[in-house]
């Protein structure tokens, strides 16, 4: 029995790896990392690297165009190339929007079925179970996650061991055990996976025009390429605009939102201490002690 854990570089995935490895044959157990369409920051991709390296071996798995559609035909009839490796804002522009938190196309498409992909590829003659860190108190849509389930798509039980767990209980099981942690959750940010995240709070988007710039000129960039805004209307406390047609305009370009980010409670107050110089350490999870 092979035992599959997806492993995102962010510290749910890795308790659950954890968890797992201190559970069955270290051979049995398979780590599978599918980036996230070159949305990762460099200290992610790096964090697993060094994981692999030190820790345990993790399979890297490239999304590919088939892994929106592999019916034959389907991709090229659209003038793609099924091979193509699916990038973050050729996900975008295929679906004419960036995804959302009420579609968050970016996890199947980047994450799921790309990993699917390889379980059909080298495990075809293996009985396998699936392993997710996901855990209830993320967020509304996760509050009633089961801890065992059928998963009709990879056709074998999805297992989450940590889903009654919270975040700080993650960083204490790992901490027991030695193990590296991604940095950037020493810099204080909330979600790791992608940089930014689609779902990033305010606190995470001002983070990431602080330290890494670069990352938001990146967003600035795809969203010329898409024509799309990568965060969806409304932010909360921005003002809506109206258009020289009279409709509402809710668009928050990527500056806007960064600016937005800046400002306090209610999104209108610029923050005086915002340009302070942030420190070298601020995560409340206990990891700069």
């Amino acid at each position: 029995m092979k035992h599959i854990v997806g492993f995102s570089g962010g510290i749910d995935s890795q308790a659950c790896a954890r968890w797992v490895l201190n559970r069955y044959p270290v051979e049995d157990v398979i780590l599978v990392n599918s980036n996230a369409g070159g949305n990762e920051h460099p200290l992610t991709t790096t964090f697993v690297a060094e994981y692999s390296a030190k820790v345990h071996p993790v399979v890297l798995v490239i999304p590919r165009v088939k892994d929106i559609d592999d019916r034959p035909g389907v991709m090229a009839a659209m003038n793609l190339d099924p091979e193509e490796e699916l990038t973050f804002v050729l996900l975008a522009r295929i679906y004419k929007r960036f995804p959302s938190k009420m579609a968050q196309f970016c996890t199947e498409r980047l994450k799921i079925h790309p990993t699917l992909r390889w379980v059909r590829e080298n495990l075809q003659d293996e009985e396998y179970v699936r392993y997710a860190g996901v855990r209830r108190d993320e967020s509304q849509k996760r509050r009633d996650t089961p801890f065992e389930v059928w998963d009709d798509l990879f056709n074998c039980y999805a297992l989450h061991p940590i889903a009654d767990w919270t975040k700080q209980m993650s960083f204490d099981y790992i901490r027991q055990y030695g193990e590296p942690i991604n940095a950037l959750y020493s810099l204080g940010f909330e979600r790791v996976g992608c940089a930014p995240c689609i779902n990033s709070n305010k606190q995470d988007i001002k983070r990431w025009a602080d330290r890494f710039p670069e990352m938001i000129d990146k967003i600035r960039e795809w969203e010329n390429q898409a024509n799309r805004t990568f965060f969806r209307p409304m932010i909360p406390g921005m003002k809506i605009r109206i258009s020289p047609t009279g409709k509402l305009d809710a668009f928050n370009w990527i500056d806007e939102v960064v600016e937005w980010s800046r400002t306090d409670h209610g999104g209108y107050q610029f923050n005086i201490l915002s340009g302070l110089e942030r420190p070298s350490c601020e995560s409340k999870f206990g990891l700069c002690e």
